[in-house]
């Protein structure tokens, strides 16, 4: 009779870790969303490159702040323009085997748009300095841009 119960017992425990197995083992394709991994961005320390991106953004964006329109400045004109500058001046360093230049202008420009934002967000009663110091710092961009050999300097041609 023990015997009896001993196989009784041992095919009940193998009938159900047979079960317990083959439902770990199906899968929920249909419920679950597949991980995709993307590759890392390319990170540049080249100034150029984030002075065009800086001067795109500056172009899309300062409508808005012109315009006034206090709902969109922290989202579509502060965020981006802070995120910009400070992936740049993590990646572009002195010691990178190019220097920002004149290029630098085209990140004050962007440090000048995100200060005239918030200054227009606050009704600040300095808006109309902050706005002309950014059109200021925005044409000298453009002039950084226009004119590449004004923008990275070699260290090794300038006999740094």
């Amino acid at each position: 009779m023990f015997k009896l119960r001993n196989n009784a017992m041992k095919v009940v425990v193998l009938t159900a870790s047979i079960v317990l197995l083959q439902a770990c083992s199906q899968s929920s394709d249909s419920s679950e969303e597949k991980v995709v991994i993307k590759p890392a961005p390319k990170l540049s320390n080249d100034a150029t490159a984030y002075a065009k991106e800086a001067f795109k953004l500056m172009n899309s964006v300062d409508g808005l702040v012109y315009s006034k329109q206090i709902d969109q400045l922290d989202d579509a004109v502060r965020k981006p323009a802070r995120k910009l500058s400070t992936d740049w001046r993590i990646n572009v360093k002195m010691t990178d085997s190019v220097t920002e230049g004149k290029y630098a202008l085209c990140r004050k420009a962007l440090t000048s748009l995100e200060i005239w934002a918030r200054e227009t967000r606050d009704h600040s009663n300095t808006v109309s300095q902050k706005q002309a110091d950014y059109e200021r710092d925005k044409k000298q961009c453009q002039v950084a841009i226009e004119n590449p050999d004004l923008g990275n300097t070699d260290p090794k041609k300038v006999g740094i």
